[in-house]
């Protein structure tokens, strides 16, 4: 399945759910931009000092793993056409360390590539991008183990999966034009299109 028959399997899934998913999607996606918010750093420290700082960003690690293994399964409940709730996006706090140790691995590796530039980064944060599906459809993988077989998944479908981010980077962009309302369809729309690309990779 190429990027622009996701998209259009990820709006047919959608249709008649929008008014359920958008709010879950919408909070969930606020914090987690709230934990990675460079403004709210910056505030801090200049307000609090490096203390603070340090406090703060310790917090957004114990939130982003649990939230991201929440917000894979709720969408691959929507995807699979099974019952879906919002507690499915804090439903991971229960696999908090395993979540924990996922968030900490991929940033690091994310940033040891970044630091050698730019691309390799990039490449990392792509081969490693399917931990959290896996991690919600068996949440009994060990962190390796999810890694390793994200690493499998993955091999020549980079590519197509920075297209995908791509696309949806890009219309993001054209939803400034609408003040942001149109946003309000995207995160959902993006969150299934990248489910969708998950389960592709297993057939």
């Amino acid at each position: 399945m190429n990027n622009s028959e996701i998209r259009n399997v990820t709006k047919e899934i959608l249709k008649g759910k929008y008014k359920n998913v958008m709010l879950p999607f919408l909070l969930a996606n606020l914090l987690l931009g709230l934990t990675q918010s460079q403004e709210l750093y910056s505030s801090a420290y200049e307000a609090y000092g490096l203390s603070y700082v340090f406090t703060i960003g310790s917090l957004a690690l114990l939130i982003q793993g649990p939230i991201s293994i929440g917000l894979a399964t709720y969408s691959l409940s929507i995807v699979n056409e099974k019952e879906y709730s919002y507690t499915q996006i804090i439903s991971a706090f229960k696999y908090f360390f395993k979540a924990l140790l996922l968030v900490l691995l991929f940033t690091i590796s994310f940033a040891i590539g970044f630091l050698l530039l730019f691309v390799p980064g990039i490449i990392i944060a792509l081969i490693f991008s399917q931990i959290f599906y896996i991690t919600a459809e068996n949440p009994q993988i060990g962190v390796i183990d999810a890694f390793k077989k994200s690493a499998s998944l993955m091999k020549n479908k980079k590519l197509q999966l920075f297209g995908l981010g791509m696309r949806y980077v890009g219309l993001f962009i054209l939803g400034v034009f609408t003040l942001g309302i149109w946003w309000l369809w995207l995160i959902p729309q993006a969150y299934v299109s990248f489910a969708i690309f998950y389960k592709e990779l297993q057939s």
